[in-house]
């Protein structure tokens, strides 16, 4: 009267059997675990599991092979978190709320405002936001073999991004034509031979378009902002025709060598340096770019700030000299410098008063007392020594700027002025340095001054209600849906479209106020007059 079931993974006093695939799976599994370690972990595909297994491995205890895998392991989960990352930032740019429709309408850039909500968030430039964005929405359509390979740990971000940037632009057909060429080599490539092959299966792909964009690309040249690095460095990056890029490096190559050969005990690579740096200090000097400037020494900045120097052999400067001027001798021929931010061109040190006195050692302060405003600053890269600051500060092509120590207040803008001037936008631009979008690196002096209440709203013309603004920035407060307050003077919070909020605090640094946070008031005075700052 019942019907018996009979469990095909059940023996007849019931104990479990298991399958021949099981059997099988269970068989390689524990094959898997008899194997070395470094072989383990070269034939795990990348995910949480690999990762789990990762955190807890002993460093220590391994063997070279197997460090070396853990290390290989790593980099494979790190690009399948990457992939993930780069499928998020394309389904966030395909939400109605990063696509303002007015702001297509006052940009040439972006229309959509996903790179600079993942800028913001990422504490990165709002360029890599956007780069994230696009590399996103071509692996998730054109170039999903990328993004296959990327999440398998098959190639890393940077061999991916040289696929997907590489075809950036072309009609979707020759993208995928080129990623059939290269992608099955790529794991066995590095980023630099992937570029190349790149280019050159572009070529074959499409040879009626190379020289369309040859000229394209031609037309984007570029050298970018100085970059920071430690020490008191920085770099430069020069982006453009190659032609143009090995005639400077040639240049610059044959004026060392000459110098070398006149004895110049300086190193190739410092010759090279020099001679490049050179142009930028004779134009400041002279106020003309490109002259020849071979008159004679005048009053520099001196070799203490790594000023450029007169011509040596070869058109190498000569250490330890200043720039050239033009008082006694011929006009200096080149393209006259323009106007920035309503002044000639200058380099800006921000100096803390004390720092200027003679007695002062740099063994008396103590780590404790070092603060944002206690170093002194070098607008556009960051903090310096103090012995670098002292010996710019006499004037030549640069311009200090004196802070109390304690405050940070301005109190000197100019060469020996001590008290501020009646201008406000210097005052404002001098007091947040740079645009006051969080993390944004760009110089007040190249930013528009913006009213965070606008002037039409009732917005009064004061410090409380200017800061600096870059273009990309100011457009998208205007029409990007990103809202500003100013809580008090150059302390900033931003609302993005996805309701995350930051503050920009007056030493630059980005505070996180979550999604959704409510910012505090605006403090305006009552009495209608502007606070000190």
């Amino acid at each position: 009267m019942f019907d018996v079931v009979v469990d095909e993974k059940s023996g007849p006093d019931g104990s479990w059997v298991p399958t021949a695939l099981e059997r099988r799976l269970a068989g390689e599994r524990a094959a898997h675990r008899r194997r070395p370690l470094h072989e383990q972990l070269a034939s795990s595909l990348p995910g949480g599991a690999l990762l789990d297994r990762l955190d807890l491995l002993d460093a220590e205890e391994a063997d070279d092979a197997a460090l070396v895998e853990m290390v290989a392991a790593a980099r494979r989960v790190e690009a399948h978190a990457h992939q993930v990352a780069l499928r998020a930032a394309a389904a966030l740019a395909d939400r109605p709320s990063m696509q303002p429709g007015a702001l297509a309408e006052h940009t040439r850039g972006p229309v959509g405002v996903a790179g600079d909500e993942l800028a913001l968030r990422l504490r990165t430039t709002k360029s890599e936001g956007h780069r994230l964005v696009r590399r996103g929405r071509a692996v998730q359509t054109v170039l999903t073999r990328t993004g296959s390979a990327l999440a398998l740990g098959q190639i890393d971000q940077t061999r991916a991004a040289a696929i997907t940037d590489g075809v950036e632009g072309v009609p979707w057909q020759v993208a995928m034509a080129v990623e059939d060429a290269v992608i099955e080599r790529a794991p066995r490539r590095t980023a630099a031979q992937v570029r190349a092959d790149v280019a050159k299966a572009l070529i074959a792909v499409d040879p009626a378009e190379a020289e369309g964009r040859a000229r394209a690309r031609r037309a984007e040249r570029r050298v970018s902002r100085p970059r920071a690095l430690p020490d008191g460095v920085a770099s430069l990056r020069v982006e453009g025709p190659a032609t143009e890029v090995h005639a400077l490096d040639v240049a610059l190559e044959s004026a060392a060598r000459a110098a070398k050969h006149e004895g110049d005990a300086r190193t190739l690579e410092q010759l090279r340096f020099d001679a490049l740096t050179g142009l930028g200090s004779q134009a400041l000097a002279t106020g003309t770019f490109g002259g020849c400037g071979c008159a004679g020494p005048s009053a520099g900045a001196g070799a203490g700030a790594g000023a450029g120097a007169g011509a040596g052999a070869g058109g190498v400067v000569a250490d330890g000299t200043s720039a050239p001027a033009t008082d006694g001798g011929p006009a200096p021929s080149g393209t006259p410098l323009g106007v920035i931010g309503g002044r000639r061109p200058h380099i800006q040190v921000t100096i803390p008063f004390d720092q200027l006195l003679p007695d002062r050692h740099e063994g008396e302060m103590s780590g404790a007392a070092i603060a944002g405003s206690d170093v002194p600053i070098l607008a556009g890269y960051g903090p310096i020594a103090p012995t670098t600051a002292r010996a710019v500060a006499a004037g030549g092509i640069w311009r200090r700027l004196v802070t109390d120590p304690v405050t940070g207040t301005v109190l000197d803008i100019g060469r020996t002025r001590y008290r501020p001037p009646p201008g406000m936008a210097e005052l404002v631009r001098a007091r947040d340095g740079t645009c006051v979008r969080p993390g944004c690196s760009h110089q007040a002096d190249h930013c528009q001054l913006d009213h965070t209440i606008p002037f039409g709203s009732g917005g009064r013309t004061g410090v409380s209600n200017l800061g600096p603004l870059c273009t990309r920035d100011h457009l998208l407060k205007t029409h990007g849906d990103f809202t500003v307050t100013q809580i008090e003077p150059g302390v900033f919070e931003w609302t993005t479209p996805a309701g995350y909020q930051y503050r920009r605090e007056r030493d630059g640094a980005t505070t996180n106020l979550g999604a959704g946070t409510p910012g505090a008031p605006r403090r305006d005075p009552e009495d209608g007059r502007d606070p000190p700052f």
